[in-house]
């Protein structure tokens, strides 16, 4: 009887105890999701060739072709809590497409190029993401796809690239539809180093360019 009386109690408060836990834990706040920010944007820059293309290039200027300007496209999307006080940080994909150039006999000369990679955008003065003055960088690995087409023979030689591309540029971001967005205008440079084979010359030859962008877009 003893033992009884004992059990009881401890049970009792065992049962409360476990009652109490439970209730504790069902009361606690579900985890903030981290806000997430799209950026899309189209634009127009000019590439700068060095090395074998550099050569390239000064060839094609004696024989008609023009230079090597194009639009761009950009998609990124950035993880920016506000407790970082304006950063953000994030991945995406940024192409340029030159527009074909005409010369020589009857020859079209045209080449693109993209790269994947991740980055991060700053404010350092609103400290607030999508709004004032940006900083932006980011680290990517691509492709580069060069074309020289013979329109009388209907024939080309066709070469391409892989390597790295840095990225660095500053930006305003202009808050929209009530906050809800942003129109962001943004200046870029970037430097590329891709190894790949070149018809007539060989393989693991070096294509480096760099590449200046003004670009107009929307963050959401």
């Amino acid at each position: 009887m003893k033992t009884s009386r004992i059990l009881l109690p401890l049970g009792t408060a065992a049962l409360f105890s476990l009652a109490t836990t439970g209730r504790a834990q069902n009361t606690e706040p579900a985890p903030a999701k981290l806000p997430i920010y799209g950026n899309i944007s189209i634009g127009y820059g000019n590439t700068f060739f060095s090395g074998t293309l550099a050569q390239k290039e000064t060839l094609n200027d004696g024989r008609g072709f023009g230079r090597n300007q194009g639009n761009t496209l950009t998609t990124w999307f950035y993880v920016a809590p506000a407790r970082w006080k304006g950063l953000g940080v994030g991945t995406g994909i940024k192409g340029f497409f030159a527009t074909p150039n005409n010369g020589g006999n009857d020859e079209t000369y045209l080449y693109n190029y993209y790269h994947v990679g991740v980055g991060a955008r700053y404010y350092p003065l609103s400290r607030v993401f999508n709004k004032g003055f940006n900083v932006k960088s980011s680290f990517g690995i691509g492709q580069m796809t060069e074309k020289m087409k013979y329109n009388k023979t209907r024939t080309y030689d066709h070469q391409f690239a892989i390597g790295t591309t840095l990225l660095a540029g500053v930006g305003y971001s202009i808050p929209a539809f009530k906050k809800r967005a942003a129109v962001n205008i943004d200046l870029e440079y970037e430097t590329s180093n891709r190894r790949g084979d070149v018809t007539g010359v060989g393989e693991n030859q070096p294509f480096r360019n760099s590449h200046v962008s003004l670009n107009v877009g929307l963050g959401f």
